[in-house]
């Protein structure tokens, strides 16, 4: 039985899941994903800038 994390990310993929067939459906496939890489990559780049911070505040 998964946690609370494993079930929000349940929900977080079939939510995904919809949203891409609603846009396959509507032929906004290509729209979704590259909004899909927008987000991955600002979500990145706030990693990449928390982990340098951290990494330069400890020394």
């Amino acid at each position: 039985m998964p946690g609370i994390w494993g079930w929000i990310g349940i929900g977080v993929l079939l939510y995904l899941l919809l949203l891409a067939r609603s846009a396959w459906k509507q032929g906004e496939f290509k729209q979704f994903l590259w909004g899909m890489v927008i987000v991955a990559g600002l979500i990145g780049f706030v990693g990449g800038v928390i982990w340098a911070w951290i990494t330069i505040a400890s020394g």
